[in-house]
């Protein structure tokens, strides 16, 4: 499997399916709480074993964690950082922080983590 496709497994129970790459859908319907994902930035790492491009690279992910109200936002986040403490690779949580989107009048956690992969 994919880190993408490893993120949706992991979250996608946390808000019924609704996990998204890069955007959520453009859709007036959307229903809160969901979670979106975005790779910021990936790294490959060299090592005795050569570059093993995806599968040995050091991977940012934001997560976008947005639900209507402060206080579903906040247990939201603890619960995707539960989920995220048993993710393989490992997740290093890097930075979290929290908005108020005007826009959709929403709030937004937003946790950045760094995936450490390993060589064969």
């Amino acid at each position: 499997m994919t880190l993408e496709a490893d993120l949706f497994t992991a979250l996608k129970g946390l808000v019924g399916n609704r996990v998204a790459p890069n955007n959520f859908p453009q859709n007036r319907a959307l229903t809160w709480p969901a979670i979106r994902f975005t790779i910021v930035n990936a790294a490959p790492i060299a090592d005795v074993c050569g570059d093993g491009d995806d599968d040995t690279a050091e991977v940012s992910v934001q997560l976008d964690v947005v639900a209507a109200t402060f206080d579903a936002a906040r247990a939201l986040r603890l619960s995707v950082m539960a989920e995220m403490r048993s993710f393989a690779p490992p997740a290093i949580l890097q930075s979290s922080f929290s908005e108020f989107d005007p826009e959709t009048s929403t709030q937004r956690e937003i946790l950045t983590y760094t995936f450490h992969g390993s060589s064969p």
